[in-house]
Formats: structure tokens, C-alpha cells, sequence
């Protein structure tokens, strides 16, 4: 069954890190939906979060394969339902058709930087939470759209 597993990717802060995780997904014809990094842990280790749609079985198997590369310090897969995550979007409105203080009001959106026919809004949440956001202001009232990609860390196991 096919569906977005995110892949949480622990590495060496080092040159080409990113180029051999991005490598072997690739190799295991993965589409690679959303990738995110950022430096952790004081500088010496980067955490790629990288949204991937596949079979659980092939997106298993990358994370064993990961743990082989020589960069890398930790592999995991999670599900939506195991962590915790947001996303932020940048959304560049139409301002002569859509009123931005319904956009704030429906949406909790936050507004960036506004001209005399266009404003930019700020969305965070999770990756569905902008997809509907997105779509309910409509194709035609949407002029630009840049979203980060998923920031996620696991929930924390019940016992």
C-alpha cells in the first residue's frame, strides 16, 4: 500500500551527507514529496526530515540502507499518526479578490508583507491544514506559494 511515510535522517554535519541520503532514495525509486534539514545539536550533526511516497515495505528497507552510509547516525520511518509535525507556507494572495481580514479570520493566518493588490500570509500547521487553506481561497485568488516542507519529531511511546 502506497502512502507519505516520513523518513527522519540523523547526520554528520559534513560536505555531500545530503547528496549520498538523497542518492540511495533515489536508487529505491522513492519520490521525494518534501525534504527538510537544518543543523542540530550544536552544529555537528544535521536532521533531515524527508517526506517520501511509497510502499512501507520500500521506505523500511531505505532506513536499513541509510544506516550504512557512512554519515549516518540515525534512520527512522514514522507515520502521520507518530509525530508530531508542521509545515510553514508563504502564500501570495490577490488582494482584489479576496479580503484579508477574512483570510486572518477563517484561516489564523498571519500577514507578511502587503502591496495595493497582493499580500503575502504566513500559514503554519500541518501539511492537510495548508493544502486546505491553499485550496479554499481557489486557484485564481493564489499567486505564488513557497512551503518548507515537513518539520517532524516522533511522539513520545505510552506505556
Amino acid at each position: 500500500m502506497r502512502s507519505n511515510k516520513v523518513l527522519s535522517v540523523l547526520v554528520e554535519n559534513k560536505p555531500g551527507a545530503l547528496f549520498r541520503v538523497v542518492h540511495i532514495v533515489r536508487l529505491m525509486r522513492l519520490n521525494i514529496e518534501g525534504l527538510t534539514l537544518g543543523v542540530t545539536n550544536g552544529g555537528e550533526e544535521c536532521r533531515m526530515t524527508i517526506t517520501v511516497s511509497g510502499d512501507e515495505a520500500a521506505v523500511e528497507h531505505v532506513a536499513r540502507q541509510l544506516m550504512k552510509v557512512i554519515d549516518v547516525l540515525e534512520a527512522h520511518t514514522y507515520g502521520p499518526e507518530e509525530m508530531d509535525s508542521r509545515e510553514l507556507a508563504l502564500v501570495k494572495i490577490n488582494t482584489d479578490r479576496v479580503s484579508l481580514a477574512e483570510v486572518q479570520r477563517n484561516h489564523s493566518a498571519r500577514i507578511v508583507d502587503s502591496s495595493a493588490h497582493s499580500a503575502v500570509v504566513e500559514v503554519v500547521g500541518s501539511a492537510q491544514q495548508i493544502d486546505d487553506f491553499v485550496s479554499g481561497l481557489g486557484s485564481a485568488n493564489v499567486l505564488d506559494i513557497a512551503r518548507t516542507g515537513v518539520a517532524a519529531l516522533p511522539k513520545e511511546v505510552q506505556r
